[in-house]
Protein backbone atom coordinates (compact mmCIF):
# COMPACT_ATOMS: atom_id res chain seq x y z
CA UNK A 1 0.00 0.00 0.00
CA UNK A 2 1.14 3.10 -0.97
CA UNK A 3 1.75 5.88 1.96
CA UNK A 4 2.60 9.19 1.59
CA UNK A 5 3.11 11.51 5.10
CA UNK A 6 4.56 14.69 5.90
CA UNK A 7 7.61 14.29 7.70
CA UNK A 8 8.39 16.12 10.72
CA UNK A 9 11.09 16.94 13.41
CA UNK A 10 9.10 14.01 15.77
CA UNK A 11 10.39 11.22 12.97
CA UNK A 12 13.14 8.83 12.92
CA UNK A 13 14.97 11.80 10.10
CA UNK A 14 18.22 9.19 10.51
CA UNK A 15 16.66 6.20 9.05
CA UNK A 16 14.79 8.25 6.31
CA UNK A 17 18.42 9.69 5.26
CA UNK A 18 19.50 6.36 4.95
CA UNK A 19 16.55 4.97 3.35
CA UNK A 20 17.25 8.24 0.46
CA UNK A 21 20.62 7.74 0.51
CA UNK A 22 20.70 4.00 -0.23
CA UNK A 23 17.60 4.23 -2.67
CA UNK A 24 17.99 4.07 -6.92
CA UNK A 25 18.34 7.07 -8.31
CA UNK A 26 19.01 8.66 -11.92
CA UNK A 27 19.96 11.49 -13.63
CA UNK A 28 16.54 12.90 -14.00
CA UNK A 29 16.53 13.00 -9.94
CA UNK A 30 19.50 15.27 -9.72
CA UNK A 31 19.85 13.94 -6.40
CA UNK A 32 22.18 14.89 -3.79
CA UNK A 33 23.71 13.08 -0.43
CA UNK A 34 21.65 13.93 2.23
CA UNK A 35 22.71 14.34 5.86
CA UNK A 36 20.31 14.72 8.75
CA UNK A 37 21.20 17.82 10.17
CA UNK A 38 20.41 19.39 6.84
CA UNK A 39 16.87 17.30 6.52
CA UNK A 40 16.63 19.08 10.27
CA UNK A 41 17.61 22.42 9.24
CA UNK A 42 15.15 22.09 6.27
CA UNK A 43 12.48 21.28 8.28
CA UNK A 44 13.11 24.24 11.00
CA UNK A 45 12.29 26.44 8.42
CA UNK A 46 8.81 28.31 8.18
CA UNK A 47 6.29 26.93 6.11
CA UNK A 48 8.72 24.26 4.75
CA UNK A 49 6.84 21.05 3.48
CA UNK A 50 8.61 17.71 2.77
CA UNK A 51 6.62 14.72 1.96
CA UNK A 52 8.16 10.60 1.91
CA UNK A 53 6.41 7.97 -0.20
CA UNK A 54 6.75 4.55 0.94
CA UNK A 55 5.15 1.09 0.06
CA UNK A 56 4.33 -0.64 2.99
CA UNK A 57 3.32 -4.35 2.91
CA UNK A 58 3.12 -6.52 6.09
CA UNK A 59 5.22 -3.82 8.45
CA UNK A 60 7.99 -3.63 5.80
CA UNK A 61 8.41 -0.21 3.95
CA UNK A 62 10.25 0.77 0.67
CA UNK A 63 10.91 4.18 -0.20
CA UNK A 64 9.96 5.08 -3.48
CA UNK A 65 9.84 8.97 -3.04
CA UNK A 66 9.64 12.62 -1.90
CA UNK A 67 8.73 15.72 -2.78
CA UNK A 68 9.45 19.15 -0.99
CA UNK A 69 7.88 22.18 -0.86
CA UNK A 70 7.13 25.70 0.42
CA UNK A 71 4.24 27.94 1.47
CA UNK A 72 4.47 31.58 0.68
CA UNK A 73 2.47 35.13 0.75
CA UNK A 74 2.90 37.19 -2.02
CA UNK A 75 4.07 40.28 -1.03
CA UNK A 76 0.65 42.08 -2.08
CA UNK A 77 -2.60 41.23 -1.61
CA UNK A 78 -2.02 38.73 0.97
CA UNK A 79 -2.34 35.64 -1.59
CA UNK A 80 -0.98 32.16 -0.56
CA UNK A 81 0.51 29.79 -3.14
CA UNK A 82 2.56 26.84 -2.82
CA UNK A 83 5.83 26.25 -4.43
CA UNK A 84 7.26 22.66 -5.28
CA UNK A 85 10.56 22.71 -4.97
CA UNK A 86 11.11 18.53 -5.76
CA UNK A 87 9.40 15.93 -6.39
CA UNK A 88 11.89 12.77 -6.71
CA UNK A 89 10.52 9.01 -7.12
CA UNK A 90 13.35 6.25 -6.99
CA UNK A 91 14.50 4.96 -10.06
CA UNK A 92 13.91 1.91 -9.60
CA UNK A 93 10.11 2.47 -8.21
CA UNK A 94 8.80 4.49 -10.84
CA UNK A 95 5.05 3.58 -12.68
CA UNK A 96 3.63 2.71 -9.19
CA UNK A 97 1.69 5.97 -8.37
CA UNK A 98 4.32 7.76 -6.20
CA UNK A 99 4.73 10.36 -7.68
CA UNK A 100 0.77 10.79 -8.48
CA UNK A 101 0.28 10.47 -4.74
CA UNK A 102 2.66 13.01 -4.21
CA UNK A 103 1.36 15.31 -5.87
CA UNK A 104 -2.18 14.84 -4.98
CA UNK A 105 -0.49 15.36 -1.48
CA UNK A 106 1.11 18.38 -2.47
CA UNK A 107 -2.45 20.00 -3.69
CA UNK A 108 -4.44 18.92 -1.09
CA UNK A 109 -1.88 20.56 1.84
CA UNK A 110 -2.19 23.84 -1.20
CA UNK A 111 -5.69 23.35 -0.27
CA UNK A 112 -6.04 23.14 3.01
CA UNK A 113 -3.61 25.87 3.64
CA UNK A 114 -5.94 28.36 1.38
CA UNK A 115 -3.61 28.50 -1.83
CA UNK A 116 -4.70 30.24 -4.76
CA UNK A 117 -2.01 28.13 -6.77
CA UNK A 118 0.70 25.56 -7.00
CA UNK A 119 3.93 26.53 -9.10
CA UNK A 120 6.41 23.86 -9.92
CA UNK A 121 8.67 23.71 -13.25
CA UNK A 122 10.20 20.77 -15.11
CA UNK A 123 13.10 20.33 -17.22
CA UNK A 124 11.72 20.08 -20.67
CA UNK A 125 13.70 16.88 -21.45
CA UNK A 126 12.23 15.07 -18.03
CA UNK A 127 9.57 13.32 -20.23
CA UNK A 128 8.39 11.43 -17.35
CA UNK A 129 7.79 13.99 -15.01
CA UNK A 130 6.12 16.57 -17.28
CA UNK A 131 3.45 13.29 -18.26
CA UNK A 132 3.09 13.31 -14.72
CA UNK A 133 2.04 17.09 -14.12
CA UNK A 134 -0.13 17.29 -17.28
CA UNK A 135 -1.70 14.00 -16.12
CA UNK A 136 -3.26 16.09 -12.81
CA UNK A 137 -4.82 18.71 -15.55
CA UNK A 138 -2.69 21.99 -15.01
CA UNK A 139 -4.67 24.84 -15.41
CA UNK A 140 -1.51 26.25 -17.52
CA UNK A 141 1.35 25.15 -18.94
CA UNK A 142 4.14 27.95 -19.92
CA UNK A 143 7.15 27.97 -21.05
CA UNK A 144 9.79 29.34 -18.88
CA UNK A 145 13.53 30.03 -19.47
CA UNK A 146 15.58 29.08 -15.98
CA UNK A 147 18.48 30.25 -15.16
CA UNK A 148 20.98 29.16 -12.40
CA UNK A 149 23.98 31.54 -10.48
CA UNK A 150 26.36 29.05 -8.74
CA UNK A 151 27.55 31.38 -6.19
CA UNK A 152 30.35 29.08 -5.11
CA UNK A 153 32.47 29.76 -8.38
CA UNK A 154 31.54 32.45 -9.75
CA UNK A 155 33.60 36.12 -9.12
CA UNK A 156 31.67 38.71 -7.84
CA UNK A 157 29.54 40.94 -9.37
CA UNK A 158 30.30 44.71 -8.25
CA UNK A 159 27.28 46.53 -7.02
CA UNK A 160 26.54 50.29 -6.25
CA UNK A 161 26.89 51.49 -3.13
Amino acid sequence: MIVVRAVTMDDDLMLLVSEINSATWDQANEMSTYDTEGLSEYLRGQDTVFLACHDVVEGRRTLLGMASARLQTKPYGQERWLYVDEVDVCADQRRRGAGTALMKELLAIADHAACNEVWLGADAENVSANALYRSLSPDDVARVVGYTYDLATRVAIPTHS
